[in-house]
């Protein structure tokens, strides 16, 4: 199925490793212009030198810092003259606590970096949406928003805010014809995993690669397909919701999970 995605001009949040990267690296095999920001301004060098085409902006930027999004904003307007797809993949889980770990501060930053870094974004480029031919704005989520466990509740619970301010945001743009969806994966393999994984390790004194595989093991034990995902998993699903194919769709949530019992 050909997505008919070239020359679109993209937006990704976090686009520094796992889905972000991988959805990055996609567009821009598609032909779209990227836009892409992360925290980590190596990382971003990494994704432009193996990004294919031209014509790409990676920043670092912020997301918690509202003067640092409208900074990138500026210049992202400047670099492409508008925008057509807006993906707010940026995210954090912070701390692997239960409720009695997480503190004020820990919530608060949640908030900030999981819902309102989303919302500060949509509203700086409403105007450029609204000016596109086939506008598409895609929140990434997390099945933890309605399945939520002990584990990461200011997580959870900013994901769930974010799922039901995509179907809000959805009936708000409707008239504008701005399509609005989330995408809600299960768990997929990324930094987050990797450095709680490297964390244990060192807790532990265990070789990192088999603590690293013992909890791909575990989290894909409960999956029908018994693997964990990976960031290439929930890519398709992305880019069809930013497609003309998707055209009659909003006001949805698509959940890539791997079958989770």
């Amino acid at each position: 199925m050909d997505l008919d995605l070239k020359g679109r001009k993209v937006l990704i949040t976090g686009a520094g490793d796992g889905i972000g990267r991988a959805l990055a690296l996609a567009f821009a095999g598609q032909g779209a212009h990227v836009a892409g920001c992360a925290r980590s301004e190596n990382r971003l060098s990494s994704l432009l030198a193996e990004a294919d085409g031209s014509g790409h902006f990676f920043h670092p930027v912020d997301l918690t810092r509202p003067e640092e999004i409208q900074t990138f904003h500026d210049e992202v307007l400047q670099r492409f003259g508008g925008l057509d797809i807006l993906v707010n993949n940026a995210g954090r889980i912070l701390k692997m606590g239960d409720f009695f770990a997480i503190s004020d501060e820990e919530w608060q930053q949640s908030f900030e970096i999981n819902l309102m870094a989303a919302v500060r974004l949509v509203r700086l480029f409403m105007p450029s949406l609204r000016h596109s031919g086939s506008p598409s704005i895609i929140n990434i989520s997390s099945i933890a928003a309605g399945r939520p466990t002990e584990v990461f509740p200011h997580y959870s619970a900013m994901k769930a805010a974010l799922s039901n301010w995509t179907l809000s945001l959805a009936q708000t743009l409707a008239a504008d014809k701005i399509r609005v969806n989330s995408v809600s994966p299960g768990p997929v393999w990324t930094r987050s995993w990797e450095d709680e994984a490297r964390a244990f390790a060192k807790a532990s004194g265990e070789d990192f690669a088999r603590v690293a595989e013992g909890f791909r093991d575990q989290a894909g034990s409960g999956l029908l397909l018994k693997r964990m995902g990976t960031p290439e998993d929930v890519v398709g699903m992305v880019m069809f919701l930013a497609s003309d194919h998707a055209g009659w769709i909003t006001g949805n949530d698509f959940v890539v999970d791997g079958g989770r019992a």
